[in-house]
């Protein structure tokens, strides 16, 4: 609806937009930084109202996917699929992910790396398990493979298996072997560690 802004206002919920009225009646809505530069009496054509609510759609997407990341770190596709169930269009969500890998917001080698600790500080699990987690991230091979190259999976399947072992230590030996080896194999660890731990506790 071409025509010429005679009114511009803030709306009352979301005091980050404002309402755009044309020729006296109300077009459409713009967050303040994609209505930066706009005031009464501007003519609009158009393409300048298609150019305005493409950035408009753009910078919300970019807000929602830093909200999103403000929570805890997100691969790629992570971000992607976000945007994707929000309703934003392909174009939009590409020139999003752009940005913020860019600003370096989203890194799907620091993303690897990070989740890789975190699980071994809060819940161990082996090479099989993480990468099936990173996989379903949406992390490729070449930086599961690079994230896990200096892994110490005995070490972690060891923390894994720590708090289990006093619960367990009063069972006899083969149940108590069977135990930790299923245990370690559903945190995804190889067959190879489960037997060397079971063998060395």
């Amino acid at each position: 609806m071409p025509g010429r802004i005679t009114a511009i206002s803030q709306q009352k919920r979301q005091k980050e937009r404002v309402n755009i009225y044309i020729d006296g009646r109300y077009a459409f809505s713009l967050s303040l930084w994609a209505a930066a530069g706009l005031k009464t009496g501007d003519r609009l054509s158009s393409e300048k109202i298609r150019n305005l609510k493409t950035l408009d759609e753009k910078e919300n997407a970019y807000q929602r996917a830093a909200g999103y990341l403000s929570i805890r770190p997100r691969s790629c596709m992570e971000i992607r699929r976000y945007l994707k169930n929000k309703g934003f269009s392909p174009q939009t969500i590409e020139s999003v992910v752009g940005q913020l890998t860019d600003y370096g917001y989203i890194n799907d080698n620091a993303f690897a790396r990070t989740w890789i600790d975190n699980r071994l500080r809060n819940r161990p699990r082996g090479v099989f398990g993480l990468s099936r987690e990173l996989k379903e991230k949406g992390v490729s091979e070449d930086i599961i493979q690079n994230a896990l190259a200096d892994f110490d999976e005995q070490a972690a399947a060891r923390a894994a298996i720590a708090p289990k072992l006093k619960q367990w230590q009063l069972l006899p030996e083969i149940k108590r072997r069977h135990k930790i080896y299923e245990f370690l194999n559903r945190r995804g660890f190889a067959g190879s560690t489960c037997r060397d731990i079971c063998d060395e506790t």
